[in-house]
């Protein structure tokens, strides 16, 4: 399938285009993956290349001109804030257990960061309406890396979304959006689809019939790969210390680390952030 116009991807980044990859579609999750997948999970497939031009012009968009409910931002985060996370050491992390504890040995330098942090989001939300979510871990080398603690498993899920609210197709660009920093040592991606969530609920309409009521946000990504496994993935570089801000409720996505050998790390926040990049 060709792409689409959906969710846009902004960035003053000189090498946005070049951060940017492409596939032909996704295919079932299974153990031959070497992971635990939920059944009808659904991953993008490996072969990747870059996007030509008329899908550059698709995705790439003018940031002043796009609305950040349906549009993925990219950037670097300040020097400053770049070294305030270097001084707490965890590039010496090997373990995601080692993590937390590495974090509490310097409570004055959390201290900083967590003003700093506040004085870099403060000019993304014109409501100032955002808090901290969590610090994420994961493992190196995963085709994606979500997954559920179910009966002492790891469930992995796949390309998703992440229904932090209640929402219906029709609603999920009003839930808001999240920032997440990449503070580990080695470029994670982000794996989407480009369209957002009321795109994909007409097109599973379209080809399967269904009534409206029938599909909703618990099934709509396993519909949706399922009659279109050749919509095109996306994924975009997000180097260390660069961070992006998505409405993750709204279009299917998930990180992935595959290839890389080191522990992943992020730190999120959620909320609303409608102004990306007004601190270029």
């Amino acid at each position: 399938m060709y792409l689409k116009k959906g969710l846009h991807i902004c960035s003053d980044l000189s090498t946005i285009a070049e951060q940017l990859a492409i596939n032909n579609g996704t295919m079932l999750a299974t153990i031959e993956t070497g992971l635990n997948y939920h059944g009808g999970s659904y991953i993008p497939k490996r072969e990747w290349r870059k996007l030509e031009f008329a899908e550059e012009q698709i995705l790439i968009a003018d940031q002043k001109n796009t609305d950040f409910r349906r549009s993925i931002y990219i950037g670097d985060i300040p020097q400053n804030l770049k070294e305030s996370f270097l001084s707490l050491g965890l590039q010496e992390c090997t373990q995601l257990d080692q993590v937390y504890p590495k974090m509490k040995e310097d409570e004055a330098a959390v201290k900083t960061i967590n003003e700093e942090l506040d004085t870099f989001l403060h000019p993304f939300s014109s409501t100032k309406n955002y808090k901290f979510h969590r610090i994420t871990r994961a493992m190196p080398n995963r085709e994606t890396i979500t997954c559920h603690y179910i009966d002492e498993e790891f469930i992995y899920i796949g390309l998703h979304i992440d229904q932090s609210k209640r929402f219906t197709p029709h609603t999920a660009h009003k839930s808001g959006n999240r920032i997440s920093i990449n503070l580990s040592k080695e470029t994670r991606h982000l794996a989407f689809t480009n369209l957002s969530l009321i795109q994909v609920f007409n097109m599973v309409k379209e080809k399967t019939g269904l009534a409206g009521n029938e599909v909703n946000p618990d099934n709509i990504a396993h519909l949706f790969f399922k009659h279109y496994p050749d919509y095109p993935v996306i994924r975009i570089e997000q180097k260390p210390y660069q961070y992006y801000i998505a409405p993750t409720d709204n279009f299917f996505h998930d990180a992935t680390t595959l290839g890389n050998k080191e522990i992943d790390i992020t730190i999120v926040y959620t909320g609303v952030f409608d102004r990306a990049g007004i601190h270029n």
